[in-house]
């Protein structure tokens, strides 16, 4: 008797993704994408390998390794490459966006203006809820208006109702390795509530990433627990949207 059902999934093997240096670059998201989403300084845009990639890595080569809480490492071609593909591009709930900084002239230059990236993660039109992240700001836009500023746009733009330019999300998620004060701190200045220890949410391959052990028969690699934080619509109406532009203006 034939078996009643078939499953034909096969895993990727590692290095065999597809070339993402197409143009037109199939983003492959679940919702429409505008060409840009922005705040009066930065903006946001589809990260399109051909087009920033070069520049990425010329901001992360000032400082390699400076993001020592992500659970994966985006230091070499290699490995944003295997990011985006592996992680980005092939779940249509996630994308990923480039933060250009609008005080410089992206025609002039984009590697003096490319400030970072931002993604979403776990985008669900039918809950109406999305995870916003990773975030990775340069080391030479640290500790400027560009985080700030690339978060509260993202905010803006899922939680802002139809009328006002956005998406009439319910649900905004941040998540963040324990001992990464600085995620925490930023998504409760824009605020995110935190709800929570989501224990055991990553598996960590990356050397020199802190990780706890994990017996070999449960895989390769150690594992990492995530603060779990949300920014919810009725706290976006009673008051945070207010708070987020007010930060996103700030000197």
């Amino acid at each position: 008797m034939p078996p009643a059902y078939i499953n034909t999934y096969k895993p990727p093997s590692k290095g065999s993704f597809k070339p993402i240096y197409d143009d037109p670059y199939d983003i492959n998201f679940v919702l429409p994408i505008p060409e840009v989403i922005e705040t009066e300084r930065i903006k946001l845009v589809p990260f399109i390998p051909r087009i920033h990639a070069e520049a990425y890595m010329a901001g992360i080569r000032v400082n390699p390794g400076f993001a020592p809480y992500f659970a994966f490492t985006l230091d070499t071609r290699e490995q944003l490459n295997e990011f985006l593909h592996g992680v980005i591009q092939v779940d249509p709930a996630s994308a990923l966006f480039a933060i250009i900084d609008k005080s410089k002239s992206e025609r002039e230059d984009l590697f003096k203006c490319m400030a970072g990236v931002v993604g979403v993660l776990q985008c669900s039109p039918v809950t109406r809820s999305v995870e916003i992240g990773p975030v990775v700001v340069l080391p030479a836009f640290q500790h400027t208006y560009v985080a700030r500023n690339a978060v509260g746009a993202m905010l803006k733009y899922w939680l802002d109702v139809p009328l006002q330019g956005g998406m009439g999300f319910r649900r905004v998620v941040w998540t963040g390795n324990p001992q990464n004060g600085a995620s925490i701190g930023l998504a409760e200045k824009m605020g995110f509530r935190r709800e929570g220890l989501l224990r055991w949410t990553w598996v960590v391959t990356a050397v020199g990433k802190p990780s706890r052990e994990v017996p070999e028969e449960r895989g390769e690699g150690g594992g990492r627990d995530s603060v779990i934080l949300s920014l919810c619509w009725d706290d976006w109406e009673g008051g945070v949207r207010d708070k987020v532009q007010a930060l996103i203006d700030a000197p």
